[in-house]
């Protein structure tokens, strides 16, 4: 099915045993590639220290001067995609994750990532609107389902040491972002004690595993992003059956309403309040139809799909 593509994926985040939390949706879009027959090789650029971009920009240009070795070059980021495009031997697909598009500090490298690229892949009908490429394909992460699936909520909070009679809430994410307005999760679930014993659980860079069974053991999660682009957390967190109540951002309305899996509120704590209220009251009211819930294998055949696209218009 890979018809033997090969591909360089460039990108300046990759998960590790240190850093399990760093973007895994792009290891499980390599291991789904690879497993359709893509032969692939990793580029790991490290942002955490610039001179990794310029070492990795120099990779990337002596391409040009080296036998030919694979079909096209994937990068993940805006940042990495201007780098990919220094070497002029290989088409390049660049995959926008959200900010580099959307978001204040990046979205000017990422626009010009998006003119200079062979190939754009946003997560967002909003993110390809920004990308001003009417050609983007539109193809979010999906959930890993050997890894995110229902399991009983009981038996995860025994294992993690979770009371039993509590309401718990859960945020996914480094409350140290901006974006992520943790401030209006924690008001939103302190509205909430009038009336609950609840708390909210704040976790993020663990290995997937873990947050799985988080996922299991909490009664809803919340997001109150000021932006996203399609926020992985939120299919993971309706693969485990675990209700979402956020803000309307990113393609986030389109994921819960379909899956049947939670509500949309407006950017008041009261309103996230009186939706979670809903969630606790009806816990046996969501996932009518959670078949909709999208994959990583659905995401990568649609990435192989367009590789093949790529390829053969290169060839021309």
């Amino acid at each position: 099915m890979g018809d033997n593509i090969r591909v360089l994926v460039a990108t300046n985040t990759f998960p590790s045993e240190a850093r399990p939390g760093d973007t895994p949706s792009i290891k499980d879009q390599v291991d789904d590639l690879m497993r359709l027959g893509v032969s692939v090789e990793i580029l790991y650029i490290d942002s955490r220290r610039k001179i990794n971009y310029l070492v990795g920009a120099l990779k990337l240009f002596s391409l040009s001067f080296t036998p030919k070795k694979y079909d096209l070059i994937h990068a993940f980021y805006g940042h990495t995609g201007v780098l990919a495009k220094l070497q002029k031997k290989y088409p390049v697909i660049v995959t926008f994750l959200g900010s580099d598009l959307l978001g204040k500090k990046d979205s000017r490298i990422g626009r010009l990532a998006a003119r200079m690229a062979d190939g754009v892949i946003v997560m967002t009908e909003e993110m390809k609107k920004a990308s001003t490429r009417q050609d983007a394909r539109v193809i979010p992460f999906g959930a890993n389902a050997a890894i995110f699936k229902p399991y009983s909520a009981p038996q995860a909070r025994s294992e993690l040491g979770l009371a039993q009679g509590k309401k718990l809430v859960l945020f996914p994410w480094d409350p140290a972002r901006p974006v992520k307005r943790y401030q209006l999760a924690q008001e939103a679930v302190a509205t909430l004690r009038a009336a609950y014993d609840v708390e909210l659980l704040t976790i993020h860079n663990k290995a997937r595993e873990i947050i799985a069974k988080y996922m299991s053991a909490c009664d809803a999660m919340i997001l109150t992003s000021s932006h996203e682009g399609s926020p992985l957390a939120v299919r993971e967190a309706l693969a485990c059956h675990l209700p979402v109540v956020s803000v309307d951002v990113g393609d986030v309305r389109t994921i819960v309403e379909s899956a049947g899996g939670g509500y949309i509120a407006s950017e008041k704590a009261s309103d996230l309040a009186e939706k979670i209220s809903r969630v606790f009251e009806q816990p046996g009211a969501f996932f009518k139809d959670s078949s909709k819930v999208h994959n990583s294998g659905d995401s990568a055949r649609d990435v192989l799909s367009f590789y093949k696209q790529i390829i053969m218009a290169k060839k021309r």
